[in-house]
């Protein structure tokens, strides 16, 4: 899951990406103005240290952009031009990864695949 919320005058700006697997959070970060807050073992490629480098104003997008093409390196998953030009895509809320669905609770399980170019 990425999300980013951009720097306006009365507020900060926050980005935050999230790595699942089996319904699981494996690891995340989230970076609110100058603080990172971060779970799980996140590998180099999205250490938020890195990406959102300290002094580099969150307005500036930057990091945004490297974060952009870590997942673009790292799973081979792109975000459509419309979403980084145009806003966001549209949003639905995900079942916990925390808890399962409590009864009568709808939810939806989304599964992608590589499919191998022959």
């Amino acid at each position: 899951m990425v999300w980013s919320g951009p720097a306006e005058p009365h507020h900060p700006g926050v980005f935050h990406l999230s790595v699942a697997e089996n319904g699981e959070e494996r690891y995340a970060f989230t970076v609110r103005k100058t603080t990172i807050t971060k779970r799980g073992d996140l590998p180099d490629a999205f250490d938020p240290d890195r990406l959102f480098p300290q002094g580099e104003p969150l307005a500036d997008r930057l990091g945004e952009r490297r974060t952009l093409e870590a997942l673009a390196s790292g799973f081979g998953v792109r975000l459509p031009r419309h979403a980084l030009t145009r806003g966001g895509l549209h949003a639905f809320t995900t079942r916990s990864w925390s808890r399962p669905p409590a009864p009568g609770e709808p939810y939806a399980v989304l599964r992608f695949e590589r499919r191998r170019s022959r």
